[in-house]
């Protein structure tokens, strides 16, 4: 098991991603792509406020700034699944009712400050055990204590290189705006991950353009 404290997802990001590339063993998917990964790490970011975007990232802003718009606000596009729909509008069986799992939150925290039972779940069984695109996010948790929140996520799959940065930091958005309406402060986002992954060849112009320096562990 990996566990890191980082001040910054920035930093969290530009120490993960050589760890990986370093120190991962090498695997293929159920697809058939080569990646190289570590299994069950733990990111604990401590000042979350820092929003800083590293300039090894290859996607930049502009992607962060899409991901958080679309797990804040959703997105027209048709998608097997997104965020947005599995956070605010989770469905139910027969898809008859959807459950806004954010105002369950609120609600929650307002009314019961130390309650465990502030979570939320992603994964549906009816849906996610019989396609073949399925979230990668999985469980959101919160906690409060005194004026301060303390955020959880848990990822099943995690792409390290393109995806990690952006999801750290739009979860931290919705962190805040859960602390925002519960009157506390984000105080530290952890981010587990069941499997953290580099796409090897998929990727390698990324990792040849960003982090050159270790191609002699590919």
């Amino acid at each position: 098991m990996l566990c890191l404290k980082q001040r910054s997802v920035k930093n969290a990001y530009e120490t993960l991603v050589p760890k990986i590339l370093k120190e991962g063993i090498e695997m293929t998917t159920e697809d058939g792509q080569r990646c190289k990964e570590i299994m069950n790490v733990m990111v604990e970011i401590i000042n979350p406020k820092d929003k800083t975007v590293s300039l090894k990232y290859p996607l930049g802003e502009k992607a962060v700034e899409s991901y958080t718009q679309q797990l804040l606000y959703g997105s027209k596009n048709e998608f097997v699944y997104n965020y947005y729909e599995r956070i605010r509008e989770y469905p139910s069986y027969d898809k008859k009712l959807k459950n806004d799992q954010i105002e369950y939150v609120i609600e929650k925290l307002n009314s019961n400050p130390t309650s465990r039972r502030c979570v939320i779940s992603l994964w549906n069984p009816f849906i996610d055990q019989k396609v073949k695109d399925v979230p990668c996010l999985n469980h959101v948790g919160f906690q409060k204590r005194g004026n301060n929140l303390y955020m959880s996520v848990l990822f099943r799959s995690n792409d390290i290189l393109l995806a990690f940065h952006s999801n750290a930091l739009g979860l931290i958005k919705l962190g805040e705006y859960v602390a925002e309406k519960t009157n506390s402060t984000l105080k530290t986002y952890t981010h587990f991950i069941y499997n953290a992954h580099i796409y090897v060849d998929r990727d390698m112009t990324e990792i040849k353009k960003y982090f050159s320096e270790y191609l002699k562990y590919l």
